[in-house]
């Protein structure tokens, strides 16, 4: 058992596969080769499935979306990201800025502890002489 891939007679793009015995015979528009992996819409050129252009690619990209839209008029139809989302992205920046300026205040801090450990170190230093 092996499996065949056919084209429409048309415009060459792929349209069906099926399982056949190993003594089966190509017919018009039909190969062994799979077409998974190419840039659909791939078309069948003497036997062998050649990749869309990016073109051609986006165009069938687009097509099949507007195509589920229709099929779906429910469906969010907006590429752009909603109200909350916007929000929790303003509130995920307003923390880096907080982790930022933390990371900055623990600096000082630490720097600040070294001076005042040394201001220390000679104030005793001369106290015991």
């Amino acid at each position: 058992m092996k499996g065949i891939y056919r084209a429409d007679a048309t415009n060459q793009t792929f349209v069906s596969s099926d399982v056949v015995a190993d003594d089966y015979q190509l017919q018009a528009n039909e190969t062994f080769e799979n077409p998974t992996g190419k840039l659909e819409p791939a078309k069948l050129v003497n036997g062998s499935w050649i990749d869309a252009t990016l073109e051609e690619h986006q165009a069938y990209l687009d097509a099949m979306q507007q195509d589920y839209l229709r099929q779906h008029p429910a469906a969010p139809q907006s590429t752009e990201p909603d109200k909350s989302d916007q929000a929790v992205n303003l509130l995920g920046q307003q923390i880096v800025k907080v982790q930022q300026q933390q990371t900055i205040m623990m600096q000082s801090i630490n720097s600040l502890g070294q001076l005042v450990a040394k201001a220390q170190g000679t104030t005793d230093t001369k106290a015991q002489a």
